[in-house]
C-alpha cells in the first residue's frame, strides 16, 4: 500500500529521496520502492512516506483511504512499514491488495527482481555497490511469481502474499502466522501447487 499511494501521488521516480541508513548516498524514489518491495526494507518504506506530499501523516491517511477504496474494510494502517501492532488486515483483504498491486507496472517490475543493486558512498567518499536479495526466495529460484511481499512481526508470524502462475493457472496465496521467516515460503508454495 505504501508503494501504491506513492505511485498514485505521481511523484518523480527519479527524484533523490534521503534515507537515513544511506545518508551519504543518493537513492531515487524508484530505488526506495524497489528496496521496500524486493528486500522488504522498512526504512525505505518509511522514507517514501516521510517524503510524501504534505508529509508522513498524509501518507498514512492516503494508505487508509486507498484500502477503503479497494473494499479492504478490515484493514487499517498506523504506520508505513507494517511493523506497528495497530496495523490490521485479513487474508480476504490481502487478496484484494494483491489484485490491486498487480495493476501497477512499477510494483510488478520490482516484485520480479531477484535482487536490488545500489551504489552507496563510504565515509571516505568511495563508491560501493551493495546488493539486497528478494525476501521471497521463489523469485530468486526463477519460479513464476508475478507479485509478492513478505512480512514478519512476532504477533503475526511469518507472512507472505503472492500471485504466481501454476500448472492450473494463476493463484493468489496469502499465508499468515507461519512459525517464522523460514517456514512461510515452503508453506505458501505448497498451498499454491496443491491442486
Amino acid at each position: 500500500i505504501t508503494a501504491m499511494v506513492v505511485l498514485d501521488a505521481k511523484q518523480p521516480l527519479d527524484q533523490v529521496v534521503p534515507l537515513k541508513k544511506f545518508k551519504k548516498s543518493k537513492l531515487t524514489r524508484q530505488q526506495l520502492i524497489d528496496l521496500a518491495l524486493v528486500h522488504s526494507d522498512n526504512q525505505a518504506a518509511d522514507a517514501l512516506c516521510k517524503n510524501y506530499p504534505q508529509g508522513y501523516y498524509n501518507c498514512i491517511q492516503a494508505m487508509n483511504t486507498k484500502v477503503r477504496s479497494l473494499g479492504m474494510n478490515s484493514t487499517y494502517f498506523e504506520d508505513s512499514t507494517g511493523l506497528s501492532h495497530q496495523n490490521v488486515s485479513t487474508a480476504e483483504d490481502l487478496i484484494k491488495l494483491v489484485k490491486a498491486a498487480h495493476q501497477y507496472p512499477e510494483i510488478l517490475a520490482a516484485a520480479q527482481q531477484s535482487e536490488v543493486t545500489i551504489q552507496t558512498q563510504t565515509k571516505r567518499k568511495k563508491t560501493r555497490t551493495q546488493s539486497f536479495v528478494n525476501t521471497n526466495p521463489l523469485v530468486r529460484l526463477g519460479q513464476p511469481v508475478i507479485v509478492s511481499k513478505t512480512g514478519y512481526i512476532r504477533a503475526s508470524g511469518g507472512c507472505i502474499v503472492m500471485m504466481l502462475n501454476t500448472k492450473i493457472g494463476q493463484r493468489i496465496v496469502v499465508l499468515l502466522n507461519s512459525k517464522n521467516t523460514h517456514t512461510r515460503i515452503p508453506e505458501a508454495y505448497k498451498l499454491a501447487t496443491a491442486f
